[in-house]
């Protein structure tokens, strides 16, 4: 099993995340292409920051905002706002252009903020499908209760607790909250990729300790050619996750692999490079949407 800490980064307006899957020590973990964790952070006044107007297409972002408040708004007219707990599941697939920021209040007043943004590929048979959208407020997100350990079922399924978020391939998306000597055995598909992520204390998976800002993968699928790389905990034994300190968080997130090339650009993932340049004279020609006049004037309320 390999274990290592995230890297950290700016990205978007200056703000700061952990990237423990999609940077330099893990570069993708098919189907999942990215994790960023941002925050946790206290705000002042005027400091809070985010991602502008910026496009995507060929995949999936997942924002799940823990604490504080997230303003989305993107070129098909949508906009909204994501609080603690919630989770927004947003389908890019052909295009779509948008914006990640604070909210009003938020970067008026400061405060605290922290959650998560995974990106999750599609297969190519779906990267052209048009945009749409899950808003998941946090009381439709269901909690299972075991001794010790209380466990978020954001998508996927935990005995017969179905997670909230529909997903286009087979994906578990988990956030555990674990007490000092609790434990949690989850079951995982040993033909999937996963990776448990702390954000909280820390933890030991089958005895090898995973420390604060800390990403083990726990199975990996060699899918590409060149990637020799292969990791995996030993899952002929059940799968024991213990808590190590009083209060512990980890996000657990596995998937089937597409197993499809990958070719990514900055915001665009496709199969081939001929995609992707098509994706920016797309991009260019205005063909992935526009920001909308309500949202250049002043008095927008979002």
């Amino acid at each position: 099993m390999r274990t290592f800490q995230a890297p950290e980064q700016f990205e978007g307006a200056g703000f700061r995340v952990r990237r423990p899957v999609g940077g330099g020590r893990l570069r993708n973990l098919d189907p999942f292409l990215l994790l960023d964790e941002f925050g946790p952070v206290e705000y002042g006044p005027g400091e809070a920051r985010g991602a502008p107007w910026h496009p995507h297409r060929g995949f999936q972002t997942v924002t799940y905002m823990r604490i504080g408040e997230f303003r989305h708004r993107d070129s098909l007219g949508n906009s909204g706002i994501l609080r603690g707990g919630d989770v927004q599941w947003m389908t890019a697939g052909a295009g779509i252009i948008h914006d990640e920021v604070p909210s009003e209040r938020l970067k008026r007043e400061g405060g605290p903020m922290h959650g998560f943004q995974l990106w999750v590929n599609l297969p190519a048979a779906e990267k052209m499908t048009p945009p749409e959208y899950q808003d998941v407020p946090a009381r439709n997100i269901p909690v299972v209760e075991q001794e010790g350990v209380r466990i978020k079922v954001i998508a996927g399924h935990l005995g017969d607790v179905k997670g909230a978020c529909e997903t286009r391939t087979p994906i578990t998306y988990m956030e555990l909250d674990v007490d000092r000597g609790a434990t949690h055995v989850p079951t995982i598909d040993p033909d999937w990729n996963a990776f448990l992520y702390v954000f909280q204390g820390s933890f030991t998976v089958q005895g090898t300790e995973v420390g604060l800002h800390n990403c083990a993968v726990i199975r990996r699928q060699v899918t590409d050619e060149l990637d020799t790389d292969s990791d995996s905990a030993d899952l002929t034994a059940p799968l024991e996750i213990r808590g190590v300190q009083d209060h512990n968080g980890a996000l657990l997130i596995a998937g089937k692999p597409i197993g499809e090339p990958i070719v990514q650009h900055g915001p665009f993932v496709m199969n081939t490079r001929e995609e992707i340049m098509q994706a920016f004279r797309d991009y260019e020609k205005g063909t992935l949407g526009s920001i909308p006049a309500r949202f250049t004037s002043r008095t927008d309320p979002a």
